[in-house]
């Protein structure tokens, strides 16, 4: 039985409907359900090891989980990882993150990860830890402002008018 972090992670699989996914951390068996459903999709696992070099050799993917990954590097390698995955390899990331209250300062806040672009999007108990669950959605990353569009800014009635 999956714990309720990795239903919502499955189900927010179901919603992306990936054809291609990377799972970071060992825990390959979570999207085996999905795999089943979805014959045409394929999955990456790497449980261990040099994690950037390992994601450096894969390419592109459409949906990256990451899961006890940044518990075990240091902050400098995860904040790397988590750039690279995002930028270069995957169209969304999702990363499950365990927190328990006497973790060392110099590990991962909240701030650190919202900085890179993640979001929140659960958080569930596990006696004095939690687990919190965060995604990066190339597609919804960044709202369009309002202003940047052709009307406040590009006035084609004036290109040849003036000469600035």
């Amino acid at each position: 039985m999956a714990d309720d972090h990795q239903q919502d992670v499955l189900r927010l699989a179901e919603q992306m409907r990936p054809a291609s996914i990377l799972v970071l951390g060992g825990e390959c068996g979570l999207f085996n359900e999905y795999l089943h459903a979805h014959p045409a999709a394929r999955l990456v696992c790497v449980s261990h090891g040099d994690w950037l070099a390992s994601v450096d050799a894969l390419g592109r993917l459409d949906l990256a989980y990451v899961s006890g990954v940044l518990e075990r590097v240091d902050k400098h390698t995860g904040e790397m990882l988590l750039a690279r995955l995002r930028d270069l390899h995957a169209q969304r990331v999702v990363v499950a993150l365990r927190v328990a209250p006497g973790d060392d300062p110099a590990t991962w806040h909240e701030a650190d990860l919202l900085a890179l672009g993640l979001i929140r999007i659960g958080r569930y108990p596990r006696g004095e830890a939690e687990v919190r669950v965060y995604t990066f959605d190339l597609h919804d990353y960044k709202i369009t402002p309002d202003w940047l569009n052709s009307r406040d800014w590009a006035h084609p009635e004036l290109f040849d008018k003036y000469w600035w």
